[in-house]
């Protein structure tokens, strides 16, 4: 019996020994083993290399810098404040801050992001010399880098300490220019003493390259003309839209004030990050006029000789609501000068005779109130109120770009339709995407959908081309014989449109304040590109589109002269003209585009 209870005994123990290493090796293995990997190892993220952002001509926009980040383990620190004391100053660092920071515990902080070499060799130092190996270390790291500091700002964004994007481009394709971070495992004793670094457990697979269809040459003359009628009408800011009628492609995009993303520290960066092209919303003033125009000129209701009766420049449309124009005595002019004189009066008769529910789908159909899908974040829609919420005067006022709120990029847009015939298209800023072999991407993720890489989204067919073109001939009169001849440049056929908007004060409660504007496109006959130039709050005096906008589409016209290789259009008029760095001066009888070297028409 004894013996038979011996063996029982040993039997249940052996069961016992045995469910309780099934227990460990199999039912519970990987649960152990994975708290054991948190003992004895820890991970550090190895930064992937961010994509580059470039110009369509391939210059470099943005770019990562390989460079060092430093961390520390506090709970391995004996003396937190002298640590802080020995690192300091190789650091760069405050003391105090620095100090706070380690005597906050914890098992991983990072002490700088991006240091440069020389600050690496200063840290090592002070490492060995306070003997800090165990609790501080370092590993590869990035720092984002503008080589043209403020161009093009507001379109490629900046990135945070993270290199996350944060605003423009750089927030939009965050995704595709991020990459995927890998990871490596340091081996560590009970005391945390690193034993072994081993290998990366997931290789850093770098972020894809942009092209933008931004011409920096360009970028860079809409931005000194901008700056410049910004700075001599004292003006509170502006933007500039340059874009390609045809297919969407943002040829420039400026705003004024802008920012170094470099200098995350600086004033400027804090207070001037918001990109008016695609967040600003203005009520537009007299460019809207051409809107109209195209409206009424669809509906049949008028034709370009067609006399209209300006009253003189007064027109009551009830007891307590009367309209103004802007220069007083106008009397009966054609339709065609009444936009090139800028009649607000006889706009609104002709607006008149096309019913609200008519005149509100054209200005659905041209995209305003409704984001035009371009790729730039934080787009504004503009506000449109539907016809049930008019008052009396709202399609008189609208008639002439008042009781509407438009985006620049909108407005550019919409004059895009008419410039390429009547097709309104997306704007779009990216032109094309690279793998890390520089092989060409042709299909990328937005959001949810699938995307064309620069291909033409086409939104609606706007107008009948026939329609665009007599558009474009008013928009052509406006320059040669009405209030946009600072625009004109000898040689070349220009269509635009001038606007001095009346701009609300909030705090005064009053229409006391100016909007100036000119938007036009070049040449008339083909437009190769369409220019919006909108200058916020000139101060009186200067507050005319013709005088505080006008001249710097003229300075940015010539500069697509020059970039786009526009031969001269307009017959019998000498212009000058840039080809392959040289300067002559040519006559166009009939100017053709030259099809290769120095040859001129």
């Amino acid at each position: 019996q004894r013996l038979l209870l011996l063996v029982a005994g040993g039997f249940a123990w052996t069961l016992l020994i045995t469910g309780r290493l099934l227990q460990l090796q199999v039912l519970e293995h990987e649960e152990l083993h994975r708290r054991a990997l948190g003992q004895q190892t820890s991970e550090i993220e190895l930064p992937a290399r961010r994509g580059s952002i470039r110009a369509r001509g391939g210059e470099v926009l943005a770019t990562s810098i390989r460079l060092t980040a430093i961390y520390a383990h506090p709970h391995l620190l004996a003396d937190p404040a002298a640590a802080a004391a020995a690192l300091a100053p190789a650091l760069g660092r405050p003391l105090e801050q620095l100090r706070a920071r380690l005597a906050a515990g914890g098992t991983f902080v990072y002490l700088r992001r991006g240091a440069p070499p020389a600050v690496v060799d200063a840290v090592r130092a002070a490492i060995r010399r306070a003997g800090l190996t165990r609790a501080v270390g370092m590993h590869p790291d990035s720092r984002r880098y503008y080589p043209h500091r403020a161009l093009a700002a507001h379109v490629l964004g900046f990135v945070d300490g993270e290199e996350r994007g944060r605003a423009g481009v750089e927030y939009f394709y965050d995704e595709l220019i991020r990459g995927v971070p890998g990871k490596i495992h340091l081996l560590r004793d009970g005391t945390h003493r690193v034993l072994a670094r081993q290998d990366a457990a997931v290789q850093p697979r770098p972020g894809r390259d942009l092209v933008l269809t931004l011409d920096w040459k360009l970028q860079f003359a809409a931005e000194s003309a901008l700056a410049k009628a910004v700075r001599d009408t004292g003006a509170r800011g502006g933007t500039v839209v340059a874009l390609e009628p045809r297919t969407g492609a943002v040829l420039a995009l400026a705003s004024q004030p802008t920012y170094n993303p470099n200098d995350r520290a600086s004033e400027a960066f804090r207070n001037h990050q918001v990109n008016r092209a695609v967040a600003w919303q203005f009520e537009p003033g007299s460019v809207f006029k051409v809107i109209t125009a195209a409206a009424a000129l669809h509906e049949g209701v008028v034709d370009e000789d067609e006399p209209i009766d300006c009253h003189g420049g007064v027109l009551a449309l009830t007891e307590r609501i009367v309209i103004r124009d802007w220069r007083p005595g106008l009397g009966i002019l054609s339709f065609r000068d009444v936009l090139a004189h800028s009649s607000n009066v006889g706009t609104i008769q002709v607006c008149q005779r096309i019913p609200p529910a008519t005149y509100y789908a054209w200005l659905r159909d041209f995209g305003f109130g409704q984001a035009t899908g371009i790729d730039l974040p934080f787009e504004a829609t503009g506000r449109l109120l539907p016809p049930e919420r008019w008052s009396a005067r709202t399609q008189a006022t609208m008639a002439f770009g008042q009781e509407i709120a438009v985006t620049p990029v909108q407005l550019a847009a919409a004059v895009a339709a008419i410039a390429n015939g009547g097709t309104l298209v997306v704007p779009h800023v990216l032109a094309a995407v690279r793998d890390a072999q520089g092989g060409r991407v042709e299909r990328i993720a937005v959001g949810e959908r699938q995307v064309q890489v620069g291909a033409v989204n086409v939104r609606s067919r706007v107008l009948r081309p026939e329609i665009a073109r007599r558009v474009r001939a008013l928009m052509e009169y406006v320059v040669t014989d009405g209030t946009g001849a600072a625009a004109a440049i000898p040689g070349y056929r220009i269509g635009g449109k001038t606007s001095t908007a009346e701009k609300y004060d909030p705090d005064a409660h009053a229409y006391n304040k100016y909007v100036a504007g000119f938007v036009g496109f070049l040449p008339v006959q083909n437009p190769e590109i369409v220019i919006l130039v909108v200058v916020d709050e000139p101060r009186r005096g200067l507050h005319h589109g013709s005088e505080a906008a006008a001249p710097a589409f003229r300075e940015i016209a010539r500069a697509a002269i020059r970039v786009l290789r526009i031969p001269p259009d307009r017959q019998g008029q000498e212009a000058e003209w840039v080809t392959a760095g040289a300067v002559a001066r040519v006559t166009a009888p009939s100017a053709r585009r030259p099809t290769g070297g120095t040859s001129l028409p």
